[in-house]
């Protein structure tokens, strides 16, 4: 495959892991509607759907990846996922899409 692709999460990071309730702050920076959601190691997520522009504010209770992190997955219409990595949540997640020759190449502040 030639051309921008979008990132694919590995293997997650190694390092302590919190157990515990936390939230997610996601912005969409996209010019459109996004679709995703945030998965903890113990397979507990939350989904959002949001308008360009919009924030919203997940809360799961759950364990996290290694060095504190959750996964972070941005899906298309029929739920499968096109972007991905792991990620805190101690600042904003924010989401972004550019266009490339053939559509929409993600990415996200994925730390």
């Amino acid at each position: 495959m030639t051309g921008p692709q979008n990132h694919r999460a590995g293997l997650p990071p190694n390092g302590p892991e919190y157990s515990g309730d936390l939230c997610a702050v996601i912005r969409n920076r996209a010019p459109f509607t996004v679709t995703g959601r945030i998965e903890l190691k113990d397979h507990k997520r939350a989904t959002f759907r949001l308008a360009r522009n919009k924030t919203t504010r997940l809360c799961l209770t759950g364990t996290t990846y290694g060095n504190y992190t959750v996964a972070l997955v941005v899906t298309n219409f029929v739920t499968m996922p096109i972007f991905s990595c792991y990620t805190t949540v101690d600042e904003a997640i924010e989401i972004f899409a550019r266009p490339n020759g053939e559509g929409f190449t993600y990415s996200a502040t994925c730390r």
